[in-house]
């Protein structure tokens, strides 16, 4: 299903860049897919969006010039073929400049598919995470771990250009797949820059906000072991004043909401769910509080910087070291610790004051930038 429609000739003859994705759902890499989609380069092709299943958050924040292919995904390794004669199907008559391809599962789909003849143009994979905690390998037998890394790097060796979102995923990326190093590049994630610009709330919105304590934390994210959001509850419990905001949804909601009511933190703890436009409360809150255990480069600490928050963040693999420079206001936690998370959390909100959104510089992360760095690798 297409967002439109065009003849087969304008297809032959229209280069486009394909950048697949395998949901539209409300994480980091989602939105630097349709960042990316947005900022690419019109001296290089017309971007298409590849996608799996239209389902997710961000299907109703398309941009409404951008061509959607949903393709569908395997559920298991028995509905791999017929996955890619689908995508032959759909990509039949097309002129494909480019794949630019995100996330492990999807990257490892488009290589196969280059390697049978399906896909004839240049594949880019990009890696958004740490891939041994986010595949949970060290939880496999080791059999399929061994065999899972092993046919990774046998695709990502046959990959155009081999991206991670930081430079420690691209490390690690280049280490654990063996891979030519010039084959490699570490790209950080392009920001959207609604939120540098000053968003003012809904009435209702600033209704809510009027009433919260100060100094105001948040954090935003999915409600997922790898986020620690027990650690930073615990944290703020330390607290002697303020609030704290927690956007997103997932299924330890209920064990955070028992965590706040055992804490004795409820009316000061707001959970309000995901919210379309989160830098509306991002330009209000006051300091931004990151505890995730392992990440890829989180995109989130660009957007709390982007709309002028000062951060805390616990030191991580990967990402919080190359964004929290000595040049940015806030504080890295090395440690890990609840208790110090918590004395940085106090001492960020009593010293640092929140700056106007887009005064913080965030060149390297502009969205006209990165798609330009991407579009070199083709």
């Amino acid at each position: 299903m297409f967002l439109r429609t065009r003849s087969k000739t304008a297809m032959e003859t229209d280069p486009q860049i394909l950048i697949a994705i395998e949901t539209l759902g409300g994480g980091g890499a989602e939105r630097v897919a349709l960042d990316l989609a947005r900022a690419w380069p019109g001296d290089h092709a017309r971007p298409v969006l590849l996608v799996g299943s239209r389902s997710g958050p961000y299907a109703d924040r398309l941009p409404p010039d951008l061509e959607v292919i949903e393709i569908g995904l395997p559920s298991s390794p028995r509905k791999v073929i017929p996955f890619l004669w689908r995508l032959r199907q759909k990509l039949a008559g097309r002129h494909i400049a480019g794949i630019l391809s995100h996330m492990t599962g999807m990257n490892r789909m488009m290589l196969r598919a280059a390697m049978l003849g399906i896909i004839r143009a240049p594949v880019v994979v990009v890696e958004h995470n740490d891939f041994l905690r986010n595949q949970q390998v060290a939880a496999m037998p080791r059999r399929r771990a061994l065999l899972l890394t092993l046919e990774t790097g046998f695709l990502y060796r046959r990959a155009a250009a081999v991206v991670g979102c930081s430079l420690g995923v691209a490390k690690q990326a280049a280490s654990l797949f063996k891979l030519d190093p010039d084959l490699v590049h570490g790209i950080p994630n392009p920001v959207d820059e609604r939120f540098s610009v000053s968003a003012p709330m809904s009435a209702d919105t600033a209704s809510w906000f009027d009433k919260l304590e100060r100094p105001v934390f948040i954090s935003v994210g999915r409600m997922v072991p790898q986020k620690g959001f027990d650690d930073l509850i615990r944290a703020f419990s330390a607290q002697e004043r303020g609030s704290l905001i927690i956007l997103g949804e997932g299924p330890l909601r209920t064990d955070l909401t028992s965590l706040i009511e055992e804490k004795c933190l409820k009316g000061r703890v707001h959970m309000p769910g995901f919210l379309p436009a989160p830098e509306q409360i991002l330009q209000a809150a006051d300091v931004y509080v990151s505890t995730s255990l392992w990440e890829g480069y989180p995109l989130v600490l660009i957007e709390a910087y982007s709309a002028g928050l000062p951060i805390v963040a616990r030191l991580c693999d990967f990402g919080p070291e190359e964004i929290l420079t000595p040049t940015r206001p806030g504080q890295l936690v090395r440690s890990g610790r609840v208790e110090d998370i918590a004395a940085a959390m106090t001492e960020v909100a009593a010293t640092i004051p929140r700056m106007p959104p887009g005064s913080i510089p965030l060149k390297e992360n502009q969205p006209s930038y990165v798609a330009a760095r991407y579009r070199a690798l083709f």
